[in-house]
């Protein structure tokens, strides 16, 4: 079922399938900024990332000496939310592990997300509560995809990525779905990534040392611009399908295996543990501007 929520400038509707953004509109100009989920191209619009980000090695991995399988990006996006209230300008979301969950991650918890709209900003807050009597461990990502709409007038490489400072930093190399211990420069005192038909062909554009936690997308050709602040988040990365009219901005905290991971879920990189009655609490900020 869906959920509308707005404000006099922002309008946002969620799905309660995944607790997943799937509509952001500029109220005053009635113009749609998340993609479409057309799967043509790609079937979701912004899928949460739980209990992992990215992908395991060999899609398993352990805990206590007991093997799990799991799929890309965890299973909470799959999964139907509970709705705890709903008013006006905000929704709160709830999944909490079951039966099913506990067949392929061992742990008892409780996984809030809730969506306010406040002066036109969407604002996500994820909250992971441990109802386990054990630590537990988890990533936790964003994988918003916006729409860049291109026609005649406006191509793709008329859209760029644009940080809050300049930058100098390196990409984490895939090999395959695996993270590779190799970097690869990428910015050098730059402050934009500019878009074109080929800069994802070899997957997304993974970051873990920038400076920056603000990043907008705009347009050479308009006044459309979509800011994403993630001052809660370590990575962030950047996605699309090649030839695609979107373009995904992940802020994570975790990350898929890399090549020599052990397999070991409390080794993984960039994994959160969280000690049991405790509350894992961040937030992600997203406005439009037409």
């Amino acid at each position: 079922m869906e959920y509308t929520i707005k404000d006099a400038i922002t309008q946002a509707t969620i799905d309660s399938l995944g607790a997943e953004l799937k509509s952001l509109i500029n109220i005053k100009t009635n113009e749609e900024f998340m993609w479409s989920g057309d799967p043509e191209f790609w079937g979701k619009s912004s899928p949460v990332l739980f209990p992992i980000v990215g992908e395991l090695k060999g899609n398993e991995y352990t805990y206590k000496n007991k093997r799990y399988k799991m799929g890309r990006h965890g299973f909470a996006r799959d999964n139907e939310f509970e709705v705890i209230s709903y008013r006006e300008n905000e929704v709160l979301f709830l999944f909490r592990s079951s039966l099913e969950t506990l067949k392929v991650y061992p742990f008892e918890f409780k996984f809030f997300m809730k969506y306010i709209i406040k002066d036109g900003k969407l604002n996500i807050k994820y909250q992971v509560e441990n109802i386990d009597r054990n630590n537990i461990y988890f990533s936790l990502g964003g994988h918003p995809a916006f729409s860049t709409p291109t026609d005649e007038s406006i191509k793709l490489s008329d859209y760029y990525l644009e940080f809050e400072m300049y930058e100098t930093a390196s990409i984490l190399s895939l090999e395959g779905q695996q993270i590779s211990k190799r970097k690869q420069e990428f910015l050098i005192n730059q402050k934009t990534i500019e878009l074109s038909e080929e800069i994802f062909k070899d997957d997304a554009l993974i970051f873990d040392d920038l400076e920056s936690k603000i990043v907008s997308i705009k347009c050479k050709k308009n006044n459309k611009k979509i800011t994403m602040y993630y001052e809660d988040f370590k990575y962030i990365a950047f996605w699309s399908k090649v030839g695609a009219p979107f373009i995904c901005l992940e802020p994570w905290n975790g990350i898929a295996d890399f090549v020599d991971a052990s397999g070991k879920l409390e080794e993984k990189e960039g994994i959160i543990k969280l000690e049991p009655k405790k509350i894992y609490s961040i937030n992600l900020g997203i406005k439009i501007e037409a």
